[in-house]
């Protein structure tokens, strides 16, 4: 079972207990790590089985996925690593040009969201990263995710900066799901039992994960420009369970994105196993 996991520090507190080895791995599991946006485009090819995806990679290519019920990467409010840069207030975008990450789907369709709303209409550029566009004196406004929106959030260089968790909660008084765990439907008709052999398996390292929280923070203190409080505070502000509430707000925001075409329908919720089965 080829099963995979995003390089960030928000999925730690999903995959730590397997990493770990207090939840047994089968040897015939294949963890597969990569960005939001590389995971995606494996998913979608075949190239993986199961994968904590975009929850728009989702909506885009539902009749393909099933979704592993319980599990998910969201906030109820701030997610502190999420994060749009700007110079300017965001009425003042239009027509200037603004950085869009290649790493996260939901997130740059999420900023589009935000500025249609509004009104402004913006020059959409995508960079990966290491190209470091951010840095330039002539960058107005930059959406960063992950490590990277952690440590650009210290630096003082934006003096607007749009926490996208916090703007939705705000918005809608939903909490959001950036991203969603994810089997093909083909693997979920084909091999049953072991996709639920893996669902359990990361509900279970999830558990002992969350009751670990300080361990996890001590690892992020050391990988990033972050003291271990704040480590321990971003990683308490996530949310990692698909809740009836979690998906309101998913569904919501379904609903917002197709009503500016940005998505081409609202998507069925296809759970497998069924939502309501018990881990």
């Amino acid at each position: 079972m080829r099963i995979g996991k995003v390089s960030y520090l928000n999925t730690r507190p999903v995959y730590y207990g397997l990493e770990q080895g207090a939840v047994a791995k089968d040897e015939r599991w294949n963890l597969i790590e990569g960005t939001p946006s590389v995971l995606n485009s494996k998913l979608s090819s075949g190239e993986l089985d199961i994968s904590v995806v975009s929850s728009v990679e989702y909506a885009r290519h539902w009749g393909e996925y099933s979704i592993l019920p319980h599990l998910c990467i969201g906030s109820d409010g701030e997610v502190k690593s999420v994060l749009f840069f700007s110079k300017l207030p965001l009425r003042e975008l239009e027509g200037q040009d603004v950085w869009l990450t290649k790493s996260s789907l939901t997130s740059k369709t999420l900023v589009k969201w935000i500025l249609e709303e509004r009104g402004v209409k913006p020059l959409y550029k995508e960079f990966a990263l290491g190209e470091e566009v951010f840095l330039n004196a002539q960058t107005q406004a930059v959406l960063l995710i992950g490590d990277e929106a952690l440590k650009k959030r210290e630096s003082g260089l934006f003096p607007y900066v749009l926490d996208l968790g916090a703007y939705w909660k705000a918005k809608t008084g939903l909490p959001f799901v950036f991203a969603l765990w994810c089997v093909r439907r083909s693997v979920a008709h084909s091999n049953p039992q072991e996709v639920i052999r893996v669902w359990r398996a990361l509900l279970s390292s999830r558990e002992y994960s969350m009751s670990r929280l300080k361990e996890i923070s001590h690892l992020c203190h050391q990988q990033v420009n972050l003291s271990q409080d704040q480590c321990m505070g971003y990683l308490k502000g996530l949310d990692f369970d698909l809740t009836p509430s979690h998906i309101q707000g998913m569904e919501r925001f379904f609903s917002l994105l197709m009503e500016k075409a940005l998505i081409p329908q609202k998507p069925p919720l296809n759970f497998f196993p069924p939502f309501k089965e018990k881990p």
